[in-house]
């Protein structure tokens, strides 16, 4: 049985109950394991009831038989449980009309891990030859025990190592896509930790924003604040992995903020951890049960495992966008640099590559180039969705009331966040176009020459053209990317 059921450990303990009661000439036999501080039942074959239920645990003490066997990791075998009442004031084999009783520790390595312990009715001593072969059975025992743990734990390995390799898969597969890695690893911690949900947040700006969840349980909220009264915050602002093992119970004192989610959802044991870069905390995974049941060493080692592949990705992703907005800032700046050589009596094709280029990687709607006449300013290029104010080749008096004239007029860089919170007095020029366009957020950069004299001591005033200078605006403008 034990070779045919390498990861099934029930058939084992109820096969070797059976046996030891049989062929032990006992009325029934109990198998005990140990959990912790406690001995927890596991397996029964005979008519005498038990006092304890299936999967029921009690304490690992020398006060009952099968408790002086684990701690003292001895056989114990007793001729007449009533006459030693004394010597075990926690059994309750008396009022079950138990007399001779017998119990021998399961060892693993010299440490106790459980217990086989087999009954009778009668005043009957066991046998050497049955107390030998009882033993026999515990280290049968033993070896079923061993057998699932290991066969579970490479198990759990080979999970884990076919969960990491989809992830790197995932990863490889899209090295510019964040949000596929994010998923699968969401999905894989909720089912290699056997939690009901996971949870993935990214620090953005002062909060946390969910960006991935598996599971059955809803997000209540996707944006929340980086405090320290919530499990997700805690875990952030102190960098360390937070396990509360009922959360329902620490909602009034240690986690106020949390306490409206946890009575919606229903949840009750939390595991969450820091995503962390170079130190730097950039996001938190986050996994949770309905039931209180704390999660294991091996599962919190294993989420910190998960927190790590997902800053891999993330980090990955960083850098191939980076190295894609670099190639492609590098090869607009080629394409404007090959027009200028191919047109170098014709600035048109020029301003128009400038204009399209602008727009394109700056993820704007439209882009437009002005040139300084005198006092006022005339479109030379334009290029976008959106219907200009005014037409290629119009002109417009040079003021503060529009965006390119403001920065004409203060030779610097404007960055308009939202033009429709601004008063509509600052900007009459456009204000009423703007809102026709639904047009939001504007930037606007001086194209300036700096005309360096023969003379030192002699100053020239800049000029507002466009010339070759504007390949440095342009990559002024870039980093931005409004």
């Amino acid at each position: 049985m034990i070779a045919s059921s390498p990861t099934e450990l029930q058939p084992v303990l109820d096969a070797i109950a059976e046996r030891a009661a049989r062929l032990c000439n006992a009325a029934d036999a109990v198998v005990w394991r140990v959990d912790g501080e406690v001995r927890r039942h596991v397996a029964h074959f005979g008519l005498i009831p038990t006092a304890s239920a299936l999967g029921e645990g009690r304490v690992s003490d020398r006060g009952t038989v099968p408790g002086r066997a684990i701690v003292d990791r001895q056989t114990i075998h007793v001729h007449d449980l009533r006459a030693a009442a004394a010597e075990f004031p926690g059994t309750r084999g008396i009022a079950l009309g138990l007399r001779t009783v017998l119990s021998t520790p399961l060892l693993r390595g010299g440490v106790a891990i459980g217990a086989i312990y087999i009954r009778r009715r009668k005043v009957h001593p066991f046998t050497e030859r049955q107390i030998k072969l009882l033993e026999t059975f515990a280290d049968q025992a033993v070896i079923a025990i061993e057998n699932a743990r290991l066969f579970n734990e490479l198990k759990e390995s080979l999970e884990q190592q076919t969960a990491t390799r989809g992830i790197l898969g995932v990863i490889a597969s899209s090295p510019t896509n964040i949000q596929p890695v994010l998923d699968v690893v969401a999905e894989n911690a909720a089912r290699l930790c056997e939690a009901n949900n996971a949870a993935i947040f990214r620090i953005e700006a002062d909060s946390l924003q969910c960006v991935a969840n598996y599971g059955p349980m809803p997000v209540t909220e996707m944006r929340r604040p980086i405090i320290r009264g919530s499990p997700a915050g805690r875990a952030v602002v102190d960098l360390q992995t937070i396990h509360v093992h009922d959360i329902a119970a620490e909602v009034e004192t240690e986690f106020p903020e949390y306490k409206h989610i946890q009575q919606r959802t229903g949840t009750r044991t939390v595991l969450t951890t820091s995503l962390l870069r170079e130190g730097v905390p950039i996001g938190v995974i986050f996994i949770r049960r309905t039931e209180v049941r704390p999660f294991t060493d091996k599962q919190i080692a294993l989420l910190k495992t998960f927190a790590d592949q997902a800053v891999i990705a993330i980090e990955n992703v960083r850098l191939f966008q980076g190295l894609k907005e670099s190639l492609e800032q590098q090869t607009a700046t080629s394409e404007i640099l090959g027009v200028i050589a191919s047109s170098p009596t014709d600035i048109q094709p020029v301003l128009d590559a400038v204009a399209e280029s602008s727009a394109r990687l700056c993820e704007s709607v439209d882009a437009q180039i002005w040139r300084v006449e005198g006092d006022m300013q005339r479109k030379v290029a334009s290029y976008g969705a959106i219907s200009p104010i005014l037409a290629v080749g119009e002109a417009r008096p040079i003021s503060r009331g529009s965006a390119s004239g403001r920065a004409i007029l203060d030779q610097q860089t404007l960055h308009t966040h939202d033009i429709w919170a601004e008063r509509e007095e600052d900007w009459p020029d456009i204000w009423h176009a703007v809102h026709r366009l639904g047009i939001r957020t504007a930037l606007s950069v001086p194209l300036c020459v700096r005309v360096f004299p023969l003379v030192p001591s002699r100053s020239v005033a800049p000029k507002f053209v466009l010339s070759q200078t504007s390949r440095s605006c342009f990559s002024r403008l870039l980093p931005t990317r409004q």
